[in-house]
């Protein structure tokens, strides 16, 4: 390619940009501000209906089994909702022999046969209870556990593009949440639902077999009963539908943060973040406003209709009576009948609307489940050759990414791999080289042209077995929160603890695991975060030898190793190499040049191909990188960091390279140390369930709160008493009715008029009783549900805060891993609600009315009203025991679902290496085994509920049986006797426990949610309330202005999960003030650590760190991490987009536009961001996936330097950096470090020759120290390891 001639460059917006040279785009180009487009695309979003599974569908995973205990329950359901309106008629025609007789004696007499009738009615109740909740739980677990496992089945197999395109934290986040308002609205809300709706229709069709005529008059007002119904349920589903996306969008970003925790705290984004996350809620909160506003006028329009409609009957049923139609015990059974039924209405509408909820849940997650993955493992589909040589061929291939369909990636890419020799390709960041594994991998397929292996057509080979021929080792290792051996498991599940070993050994990590305590049984942590980097890479290089394959995929396999490991993991890597297709993809050249044939890429194709020595001669791209290689070693650096700039290269050579490359996960870099322990005592310790008290959680409301509280209690008072006021009235009305009749004693009187106006009365009195429940029904939902919004969201809010407060030692814990956090932050915040906002109206509204009740019934007699009180408490203690067995395993299914949420964000976040390990299965089982022991629980806490709540309604007839009982003994009593009691004052006392016994029956169905509340806010305010001992938000502690002088005095430290381990072991060294000091040393002897001592991340144990003499214990913390810019290793981006990226680095001051830009041009970014369609306004997508690895660690430089830092912390800063830029950026760190106090970290001693001062640390403490002259004179450990450097 020696000829290819030289393109002009362009210049633009005063920036030199080639027409050649650009880095491959990972970014949307389509022209479009990503800002403006997602608010059109959320306000369509906003005008579409709210999608719902037909019922139909909702119940897609029931079982023959499930169906049987469905229908059973179903079944028993409407026994329970018989029971009231066949009650009614036993009343209606003891109500006759009154009016006909006159006679209390000869009532008295039936009392006890009535009182038998509600003894049977109660055992019918506790077994239909009993029936219908437990068999409805059961099947509800049931099929929720298959939605889950189906719904996390459906998430692995779909193809890499749609992960590019969907958050994981959204995932993550429905897979807990939106799965329990599944199993919500198919579980025992359903029976209670069937058993009302069955109570409403037994109640109007035997108030029509009894009095047709009435009937039809009070029917005449249900259209305007069902269409508040309808509207009620439409802007409920609408709404519900806003809120869960507002939800899930709140839970991506708390996943966001929460794996990049130390980026945010380094860059003192906390509040930064907190307002971020409470931007998502406010969308949620107003919605739910909004649902509470509509809720609340609904609900209170159709109890206005309700009242009103009894008026209309009073006044109706008196004219049939007077007219001889109907007699008073007809009327009152069709009366009593259309109150059961039109109250059974009002029950079942929470139940319909968690129902509702459910299946716009269901859409959701059922339209994932039946998507059908482009790119399907599970399909088993394809050709599984019996060999496989390793022959790879691209044939003509153009590529796009699906998510960036305008960007090109590759055209007319050709390219052949011959069977057992090492091919590497090299070229400029983001040219396409990592498009190349993808595309060998099946990630992703060729939009045109083809790729081979041994000829035939990967998409027409089985999937799993393609796979299977390949072992890849990226340049950011994922590892599993599990053992280093199960870690290397995952590359082949038969593999013996021998060939562990063997390539353990081969990839020069079984040394360092040797030297842990549990050897290959130590835990890595979640992402490897308990391994440094080089010790990941390793395992992660183990992993993949231990699989045997024919081919080898090589992505910068050793870049995170120090020059000592990566000599030697780089001749085990050639030695592994033989006799496999092997393909390396490499920015140092010293690492392939071995290679026997070099490939290089540029304007999206091979542009030239041949060995090390053939490409010399050329005198290509390929020779004008090496040149640069020589340059540097003979100004006395090692090869490793020899780069030519970006601008040199585009004044030789033209190049036009676009790339598009999404990368699944990111994780920071946390720490050096080598070890996880696990204390097994803790993991066996049994903790008893705590709960927040009532008095406790409303005293965290604030002012609004409390005044929303106030409010709503008023129309939660009035409502309450509505109803027992009512029932004193009815008693009265019976009395009306008798004067329409005439006197049956009397002889007939032709010209008997009857006398209206005592039931006219009445029925003007309903008019006004509807009225006041219908204002106060508002007023109750409206304003509580604003209190419950505001408060739930205050706890979400403070919740995320408080995590954003906790110090790094808490998110190393096992149980704090950002799956378990975010299901915790989602999950906990949501049950809250259970004992807050409207379930407190409906608590007020239900005691008053109990208070009310039983205030009427001793004022008719106080002797059975004594007898009521006896029976109440054994109604209470019914529902406690439903609430104590809830809370008795609360806590510990919250735990086990927990287990299984970290399990599915573990593998949904690392979906790259969960296919090329062929693992889905594997993380299936993991998942579906996770949800065995809550499951189990639940099923039994089903059994002892279900009992529960058939014995609470089963007590309130047993309640009855006695009032009627001990109510015919006074009845009987004689004239004159103190305690005789009338027929109509027993009315007074039964209706007054009837209503009462009504507003217990709700409360008694709230208790589990009640339940559920008081553990869940024990643990948000245990969260919340817990300090730090390192407080970012305090504002106490000194703010000296500091220059930069840094030292270390003896510290000895070990990380608070692992207290065994020894990290540091007096470390002592200092920096003068714009002085630079190295650290160099072996993976895992404590570099990193220093850092994080630095900037506070931990403390010290012994020792002491300080800035300018101060301790830095003594500094306030916010004011501390001001003063310091950190670059690390693996660079952390979020969802924003790269201006704001940038400016993420001062958040504590305003950043101008030419500030970015400076940082840009010095971080070598700008060029590169000019030649973007929408520039520096470009989102770079979650985690940064839509840019390469040099892309994403140069706008992080770019991040640092723009906050102007006293000091600057460098852990390898230009570790992911390709040869034509990190010469550059280097250069730029070097002039960054003029006049600043500077820690760097490197294993690439080229790096660090420069230093005023390098110290070399083994196992904790500086063993040498001094310049790079003086260290090499000294021929210890320094000059060994860049001897070591040399050899390459």
């Amino acid at each position: 390619m020696g000829d290819t001639k030289i393109a002009p460059d362009v210049e633009k917006n005063g920036a030199v940009i080639s027409n050649g040279l650009s880095e491959e785009t990972a970014i949307d180009v389509s022209g479009t501000d990503a800002d403006k487009k997602g608010k059109k695309d959320e306000k369509k979003k906003d005008e579409e209906k709210p999608e719902m599974v037909p019922f139909g569908q909702y119940y897609r995973y029931a079982t023959k089994l499930d169906g049987l205990f469905i229908v059973i329950a179903i079944f028993f359901a409407a026994i329970k909702g018989f029971a009231w309106p066949s009650i009614m008629i036993v009343f209606g025609l003891m109500i006759n022999d009154l009016v006909d007789t006159n006679a209390d004696q000869i009532i008295g007499e039936k009392m006890p046969l009535f009182a038998y009738i509600y003894i049977g009615m109660g055992f019918l109740n506790i077994a239909a209870g009993y029936l219908s909740t437990t068999l409805m739980l059961l099947s509800a677990e049931r099929q929720s556990n298959k939605v889950r496992n189906e719904y996390f089945r459906a998430i692995m197999r779909q193809e890499i593009g749609w992960f590019d395109e969907t958050s994981s934290g959204e995932l993550t986040t429905r897979l807990t949440s939106d799965i329990n308002k599944i199993k919500d609205g198919m579980s025992d809300k359903v029976a209670m639902a069937v058993q009302w709706i069955v109570a409403f229709l037994s109640g109007f069709i035997i108030a029509f077999c009894y009095e047709w005529r009435l009937s039809l008059v009070i029917m005449s007002t249900s259209p305007l009963l069902a269409i508040s119904g309808f509207l009620f349920s439409k802007i409920m589903a609408e709404f519900t539908e806003k809120e869960q996306s507002a939800y899930a969008a709140a839970g991506g970003i708390a996943e966001e943060v929460i794996g990049a925790m130390r980026t945010v705290v380094s860059f003192g984004a906390e509040h930064h973040e907190s307002k971020r996350y409470n931007k998502k809620l406010e969308s949620s909160e107003v919605a739910g406003k909004r649902n509470g506003l509509f809720s609340g006028l609904s609900i209170g329009f159709t109890m206005l209709i309700m009242f009103c409609t009894y008026g209309l009957a009073f006044w109706y049923g008196a004219k049939l009576c007077g007219e001889g139609k109907a007699d008073p015990g007809k009327i009152l059974i069709a009366f009593f009948n259309i109150l059961i039924g039109s109250f059974a209405m009002g029950h079942a509408a929470p139940h319909f609307q968690t129902m509702a909820e459910g299946r716009g849940a269901a859409y959701t997650v059922f339209k994932t489940i039946d998507r059908e993955s482009k790119i399907n493992y599970e399909k088993g589909e394809g050709k599984s050759p019996s060999s496989c040589t390793g022959r790879i061929e691209f044939r003509n291939v153009n590529f796009c990414y699906p998510s960036r369909k305008d960007v090109e990636i590759m055209k007319d890419f050709n390219l052949t791999l011959l069977p057992g020799k090492t091919h590497a390709l090299v070229g400029p960041s983001g040219c396409g080289k990592s498009t190349a594994v993808g595309l060998i991998e099946r990630f992703y397929d060729a939009d045109e042209g083809e790729v081979f292996l041994d000829g035939e057509n990967v998409k027409d080979l089985n999937l799993q077995w393609l796979r299977n021929q390949i072992g890849l080792v990226g340049q950011e290792p994922v590892l599993f929160a599990t053992t280093i051996e199960e870690n290397i498991r995952y590359g082949r599940d038969d593999v013996t603890m021998e060939e562990i070993e063997a390539a353990c050994k081969k990839a020069f990590a079984h040394d360092f695991i040797m030297e842990l305590p549990d050897k290959y049984q130590t835990l890595c942590g979640e992402r490897g975060s308990k391994l440094s980097g080089g010790q990941k890479q390793r395992v992660a290089i183990a992993r993949a030898l231990v699989r045997n394959p024919k081919i080898l995929l090589l992505d910068e396999a050793t870049s995170a190793l120090d020059n000592k490991s990566e000599d030697i993991v780089q001749r085990a890597l050639e030695a592994a190499a033989e006799g496999r297709t092997t393909l390396v993809i490499a920015h140092r050249l010293s690492t392939i040049k071995n290679a026997d044939t070099i490939s290089a890429i540029e304007q999206h194709k091979v542009a030239e191909e041949g060995t090390h020595d053939e490409l010399l001669a050329k005198e290509g791209l390929y020779h004008t990188l090496v040149m640069y290689q020589q340059q540097v070693q003979e100004e006395g650096g090692d090869d490793l960091a020899a780069l030519p700039s970006y601008e040199d290269v585009i004044t030789q050579r033209k190049s036009s390279v676009k790339r598009l490359k999404s990368i699944q996960s990111v994780s920071e870099k946390e720490k050096d140390l080598e070890v996880a322990i696990e204390d097994p005592e803790e993991k066996k310790k049994k903790e008893l369930q705590e709960m927040a008290g009532f008095l406790e959680i409303m005293q965290e409301n604030n002012a609004y709160e409390n005044a929303c509280i106030v409010v709503g209690a008023f129309g939660a008072a009035v409502n309450g008493a509505t109803m027992p006021v009512f029932a004193v009235l009815f008693s009265e009305v019976i009395q009306a009715l008798a004067k329409v009749l005439p006197d049956p004693l009397k002889p007939v009187d032709p010209d008997f008029e009857p006398d209206y106006s005592e039931t006219n009365k009445w029925a003007i009195f309903f008019v006004i009783t509807g009225v006041v429940s219908g204002l106060a029904n508002f007023l109750q939902i409206h304003f509580m549900s604003l209190s419950g919004l505001s408060f739930t969201t205050r706890m979400r809010q403070k919740a995320f805060k408080a995590l954003l407060r906790k110090n790094m030692g808490f998110f190393d814990l096992p149980e704090n891993s950002i799956g378990a956090l975010t299901t915790r932050l989602s999950e906990d915040a949501a049950a809250i609600k259970g004992a807050t906002g409207v379930r407190i109206g409906s608590i007020i509204q239900n005691v008053v009315g109990l208070g009310v009740g039983i205030g009427i019934a001793f004022y008719a007699s106080w002797r059975l009203s004594l007898l009521t009180l006896a029976c109440i408490p054994f109604v209470a203690a019914a529902g406690s025991v439903q609430m104590m067995q809830l809370a008795g395993t609360m806590k510990t299914m919250t735990r086990l679902y927990e287990q299984a949420g970290q399990t599915a964000a573990e593998a949904v976040e690392n979906m790259r290496t969960v296919c090329s390990l062929c693992i889905e299965r594997l993380f299936l089982k993991k998942y579906a085994d996770c949800l065995v022991e809550p499951s189990r629980k639940f099923k039994r806490q089903a059994h002892l509920t279900g009992l529960s709540m058939g014995l609470a309604e089963a007590v309130i007839f047993f309640t009855y049986a006695a009032v009627f009982t001990y109510g015919a003994y006074l009845m009987k009593l004689e004239e004159g006797h103190s305690g005789k009691l009338t027929f109509t004052e027993l009315m007074k006392v039964f209706s007054g426990i009837v209503f009462s016994a009504m507003t217990i029956g709700q409360t008694m169905s709230m208790l589990p949610d009640y339940g559920k509340a008081k553990a869940s806010a024990f643990k948000l305010f245990k969260l919340i309330r817990e300090p730090p001992v390192i407080d970012a938000y305090s504002k106490e502690g000194k703010k000296p202005d500091i220059t930069g002088n840094l030292r270390f005095d003896n510290v000895k430290f070990n990380y608070p999960s692992r207290p065994e381990v020894p990290v540091l072991k007096g470390l002592s060294f200092s920096i003068e003030k714009g002085k630079t000091v190295a650290l160099v040393g072996q993976s895992g002897c404590g570099k990193s650590t220093s850092v994080q001592l630095t900037e506070r991340f931990y403390d010290s144990l012994d020792g002491i760190v300080t800035i300018d003499d101060v301790d830095v214990k003594e500094i306030n913390v916010a004011h501390l991490r001001q003063q310091m810019g950190l670059v690390s290793q693996e660079p952390i981006l979020f969802d924003y987009s790269i201006e704001e990226n940038i400016k993420y680095g001062a958040l504590h001051r305003k950043v101008t536009d030419d500030e970015v830009k400076r940082a840009a041009i010095a971080a070598n970014i700008n060029n590169f961001i000019l030649t973007l369609p929408d520039g520096y306004d470009t989102r770079v997508g979650e985690k940064g996936t839509q840019l390469s690895g040099g892309q994403k660690q140069r706008i992080a430089i770019a991040r640092a330097l723009v906050r102007n830092p006293k000091i600057l912390l460098l852990d390898e800063a230009t570790s992911a950096l390709d040869n034509e830029s990190e010469k550059v950026v280097q250069e730029a760190l070097d002039r960054a470090r003029e006049g600043r106090t500077c820690l760097v970290i490197a294993h690439r001693l080229s790096t660090i020759q420069t230093a005023d001062l390098i110290c070399v640390i083994q196992e904790g403490v500086v063993v040498e120290s001094g310049t790079h002259a003086d260290l090499l004179a000294r021929r210890g450990v320094y000059y060994n390891l860049n001897k070591s450097a040399d050899k390459h």
